[in-house]
C-alpha cells in the first residue's frame, strides 16, 4: 500500500516537473536554423551549390522569423 502511494506521488511530481520544464523552456533562436540544415541528410549528400542554396534558404527563413518574433531580439 505504501509503495503504491509513493509511486503515485512520484508520478504526480514528475508530471509537475515536466509541465514546469515545458512552460519555462525558450524556443531556439531562428539564427541557429543553418546549423539544423547542416545536420540533415539532404545537406550532407548534396553538392556544393545545393549546400549553399539550402543554407541561403535557411537564413532567409530565419531572418523572416526574426522580423515576426520581437521577443527573440
Amino acid at each position: 500500500m505504501l509503495v503504491g502511494v509513493v509511486l503515485i506521488v512520484a508520478g504526480i511530481a514528475l508530471v509537475a516537473v515536466t509541465a514546469w520544464f515545458w512552460s519555462s523552456a525558450r524556443p531556439d533562436n531562428p539564427v541557429l536554423a543553418p546549423l539544423e540544415v547542416m545536420g540533415d541528410d539532404a545537406y550532407l549528400n548534396a553538392d556544393e551549390e545545393t549546400r549553399k542554396e539550402l543554407l541561403r534558404q535557411a537564413r532567409a527563413e530565419a531572418f523572416a522569423r526574426l522580423d515576426d518574433d520581437s521577443e527573440l531580439r
